[in-house]
């Protein structure tokens, strides 16, 4: 009785035994089947091929991207970068836009090539209510070479005033859009070509409203223009004074009082006798 009863205590550990092997091999050959869809469903995304711009030739800095010089590549998703254009994003993320660095045949063109600003003409660089307006520049306008496409200038103004001179505070923060023929075109210009850069000028284009281009029109025929180069973020302006002929130095040079020069006592004369006047007395 009791070797019956221990055979069926052990045909029943046996049995679980088998039980939960047969149960572990059905999670693992599920696991293992859950992780290759997963791995094979990755790897499909991966090969998932998606739309992006990239160049259709050699482009130097400088180029403007355009349908000539720019195609569409159906390329891994897994290999194209966040930033990629797609074809419906290019008109307003590339077209139209300088290059500030190079980009090579098959490359993906990416919104940090280009220049922010979008060139069609000198018009596209104004800003609502800006007006463009040519003058003529000097040499010494130019401060020393160092005046930029992009700079901020002040402009300050010599006239008569009756019969004296003045100088004044004309107009203050004046962006500078062009100098010559180089346009602001976002493009820094340690990254142009230096063979490309034009070393000299002999005009500017500034961005005026209109009240600002009828002063300036009219300053030119009643006076000089001078311009002084400030930094840009400099938003001061604290302009209120002119200077004159009277006012040009902030004190008078008053020359020194000098003591005057000693009196000297004649020698008298007498019968060829020199006559030696020592403490009042004769000699």
């Amino acid at each position: 009785m009791k070797t019956t009863v221990k055979n069926k205590g052990t045909l029943l550990i046996l049995a679980g035994a088998i039980a939960a092997g047969i149960g572990g091999w059905f999670l693992t050959q599920n696991y293992i089947k859950t992780e290759v869809t997963q791995r094979n469903k990755a790897i499909d995304q991966q090969r998932e091929a998606i739309q992006v711009v990239v160049a259709s030739a050699d482009l130097n800095i400088g180029d403007v991207v355009t349908l000539k010089n720019a195609v569409v590549r159906d390329i891994p998703k897994t290999f194209v970068p966040s930033e990629a254009v797609t074809p419906a994003n290019f008109a307003a993320t590339l077209e139209g836009r300088q290059l500030k660095y190079k980009v090579k045949y098959g490359e993906v063109i990416l919104p940090m090539h280009v220049s922010s600003t979008k060139i069609e003409g000198i018009v596209s660089l104004l800003e609502p209510g800006e007006r463009a307006i040519t003058i003529p520049v000097g040499k010494e306008d130019t401060i020393s070479g160092f005046l930029r496409p992009g700079s901020r200038v002040d402009l300050f103004l010599t006239l008569k005033d009756g019969a004296v001179s003045r100088t004044a505070p004309f107009l203050q923060r004046v962006k500078v859009i062009a100098t010559g023929t180089e346009l602001n075109d976002g493009i820094p210009r340690e990254l142009k070509d230096p063979k490309k850069l034009q070393k000299t000028f002999s005009d500017v284009t500034l961005a005026v409203t209109p009240v600002q281009a009828t002063k300036l029109i009219h300053s030119q025929s009643v006076g000089d223009i001078a311009m002084v180069l400030r930094r840009p973020e400099d938003k001061s302006t604290e302009f209120d004074d002119y200077a004159t002929i009277d006012n040009l130095l902030d004190s008078r040079q008053v020359a020194p009082v000098l003591p005057p020069p000693p009196i000297k006592q004649p020698a008298v004369k007498t019968n060829g006798v020199f006559e030696l006047i020592r403490g009042g007395n004769r000699s």
